[in-house]
């Protein structure tokens, strides 16, 4: 069974839900703030979450794709490939400069280290089947969470304002964040699919009364997706921008941004040694085609 594309990025998700959010701000755009009689705010959020679990479910292609990641202002831009074993990437650039001869020696050799090394996979398998399952919980949780309402139109999607709803009781790190944010999303009604969610935290979350760590007012998060076409939609965009303490009262600063281009569909068959010619052999990808 091929890894869904969400189990890439699900890791991430856990930690927006978990710990905060990203670098952009909730902006409205051609938005006009008025009801919709025929829309059903809160149903129509109920609908594209639980369509949004069913497409991970349902939807095994693998693909190939280009991932730029930038954090604290560094930039590293990654080759990667999905298998049904698997995945692999294979890092193509550093702050926009090709590797020299000795460091894209070194990473063919970390590649070639992994790809000798069936436990290694299996451990990264396992590790992202535990985040996608955690992501489908809070996916699940957050229609429960949150009160829902129509804010207009932006080209073909509708958006929705989302704030916490204080009958929302259950236990752990999640229902605190959630208690906590505000924001909106942006929605394909006829797809039922989730285009943007963009979300702040409104004021400081802390953990058992700070003594596990807290998260600092102000944090905002921002994941952005889009059909590829015959309705299959991946990741763009994902940007994290967290401040607190963490345990033991490590500071906590995150500050990322990832966007993802270039997508093509690979065979299901594909092995990660064949994948990993694949990466070797596709044409390089502009850093400012990704920004």
């Amino acid at each position: 069974m091929g890894t869904p594309r969400y189990a890439k990025q699900s890791s991430r998700i856990v930690v927006l839900f978990l710990l905060g959010g990203a670098s952009l701000p909730v902006l409205a755009q051609n938005v006009r703030s008025v009801q919709h009689p025929q829309i059903d705010p809160n149903r129509l959020a109920r609908a594209v979450f639980h369509n949004e679990i069913e497409a991970q479910n349902h939807d095994q292609s693998l693909w190939s794709y280009r991932e730029l990641k930038e954090d604290h202002g560094a930039t590293e831009l990654f080759a990667v490939c999905q298998t049904s074993e698997g995945e692999i990437d294979r890092l193509l650039a550093v702050n926009g400069h090709k590797l020299n001869p000795r460091q894209r020696n070194a990473d063919d050799q970390r590649i070639q280290k992994m790809l000798h090394d069936p436990g290694e996979i299996r451990k990264a398998q396992k590790e992202q089947q535990e985040d996608s399952r955690q992501t489908q919980n809070l996916m699940r949780m957050f229609p429960q969470a949150f009160r829902f309402q129509y804010d207009g139109t932006q080209g073909n999607f509708i958006r929705l304002k989302f704030t916490p709803d204080p009958d929302f009781h259950p236990t752990g790190r999640p229902a605190q964040v959630f208690h906590h944010m505000e924001g909106s999303l942006l929605l394909d009604r006829r797809q039922k699919r989730l285009v943007e969610i963009r979300g702040q935290l409104t004021s400081d979350v802390l953990f058992l009364g700070g003594l596990l760590g807290h998260l600092e007012k102000g944090g905002t998060f921002f994941v952005k997706q889009q059909d590829l076409g015959s309705g299959h939609w991946e990741l763009t965009a994902m940007n994290i921008q967290i401040n607190g303490k963490a345990l033991l009262f490590k500071t906590l600063t995150v500050c990322e941004r990832e966007a993802y281009a270039n997508y093509r569909q690979v065979p299901d068959h594909l092995t990660l040694q064949q994948a990993f010619t694949l990466l070797k052999e596709a044409p390089s990808v502009q850093l400012s085609s990704l920004r």
